[in-house]
């Protein structure tokens, strides 16, 4: 037992000696939440792989306009590696606006983990002198269906959604094996959600006679949801920590990239045609200029993730004209080591090879959004992108 501690203090050691919060920023999850539920993001790089993403945030104080935040160890490492490691914090801080915690207009945000602090003074309204009028868009909408995340077993969210309306039936089982019926709903509010979680029981079942039964229903808990993509949430329960959902996909072959097959990458082969398309920076054009209205993508190879190296799972394909000429390589990665993203491919063509020609990200096992992925030296207009969708 003393060798273990002695361990573990080595292994915090280490955390001090490498802390840096040089490469990091925050933000709030709506950009201006006024006296609303929010989410503090906190993400960067982290100069040793002994990072505050892999611990529990925890809120120290929130008074006099100044959070505290600071993180309760559940990860212990023995040695650091000098490996610059990216890592992403979600913080909720709705359960302290839900005691009435006041806001005022600014928020001093100070984050402090393994001898580092990173303090940043954020706006909670758009004030007087601020661009009120070009507010960031609404946030990443997330698709009606039905989520899990892939190592909590007998969980997970049916979502309906209609344009910022949402409802959710969160499925879950009691100690006794029962489904459990639950419910909450409410607005999407740039890309986040905050709602009550109540449950009904005791009711009729479904197609017999009414029995004039009443309804026991109550409040068991809360439901914070953050929208990385239109198939991926970030999803905290009560207390807990911020799980990732991924939507199910049917009707498609998925690739196991993931540690011990822990994560899984759609099968993208096949034909794919472009629904919409824009850009109007002259010397770029739109999609047209650089893809055909339609293309075939064709299985070139799968790579397992390796943490133990650093390596991330990926998916690779050849992209080809429909009469056979190829224009290129499109990479789909995993989350493993390097990248939180999940579901994100690059499109790498012949003429630059160090930089992705355009990014695509997946909404659906049928559609892929499209952004230009390298540098726009022009200041006006809009780079091109627009959306593909399975023709086969």
């Amino acid at each position: 037992m003393k060798i273990r501690h002695l361990l573990v203090m080595l292994g915090l050691f280490w955390n001090t000696s490498w802390a840096d919060f040089s490469n990091s920023s925050i933000q709030l999850h709506p950009l201006y939440p006024d006296s609303r539920p929010f989410i503090v993001e906190i993400k960067g790089n982290w100069p040793s792989d002994c990072h505050p993403g892999e611990q529990q945030p925890v809120i120290k104080s929130f008074e006099e306009q100044k959070v505290v935040i600071e993180f309760e160890i559940i990860t212990e490492h023995v040695t650091c590696n000098d490996v610059t490691t990216p890592y992403r914090v979600l913080v909720d801080m709705s359960p302290m606006v839900r005691t009435g915690t006041p806001l005022g207009e600014q928020l001093d945000i100070q984050v402090n983990f393994g001898g580092a602090t990173l303090e940043q003074n954020v706006f909670l309204v758009c004030g007087p002198g601020m661009d009120c009028e070009n507010m960031p868009p609404d946030g990443p909408r997330p698709l009606s269906g039905l989520y899990n995340a892939p190592d909590l077993a007998n969980q997970g969210l049916l979502l309906v959604r209609q344009n910022s309306g949402m409802g959710i039936l969160p499925m879950t089982y009691d100690e006794s094996g029962s489904s459990q019926w639950l419910i909450t709903g409410g607005a999407l509010l740039e890309g986040s959600f905050f709602g009550p979680v109540s449950s009904w029981i005791n009711g009729d079942c479904f197609g017999c006679p009414p029995t004039g039964t009443t309804l026991e229903f109550s409040d068991i808990g809360h439901l914070s949801i953050l929208v990385d993509r239109p198939g991926v949430l970030q999803v905290k329960i009560n207390d807990g920590l911020f799980k990732e959902y991924q939507k199910f996909v049917y009707g498609y072959a998925s690739f196991r990239v993931g540690p011990q097959g822990g994560q899984t990458l759609t099968d993208l082969g096949g034909r794919w045609g472009i629904q919409e398309n824009h850009g109007s920076i002259p010397s770029l054009g739109d999609l047209t200029e650089f893809l055909p209205g339609a293309f075939d993508l064709v299985l070139e190879n799968i790579i397992t993730a390796d943490v133990s190296i650093q390596q991330d799972g990926q998916v690779s394909y050849q992209v080809f004209t429909p009469t056979g000429d190829v224009l290129g390589q499109l990479v789909c990665r995993g989350q493993t080591a390097n990248d939180n993203n999940v579901n994100v491919c690059e499109l790498i063509d012949p003429t630059d090879a160090a930089e992705p020609l355009f990014l695509f990200y997946q909404e659906g096992p049928s559609s892929l959004s499209i952004e230009y992925g390298r540098p726009v030296i022009e200041l006006v207009g809009t780079a091109p992108g627009g959306k593909v969708i399975r023709l086969d």
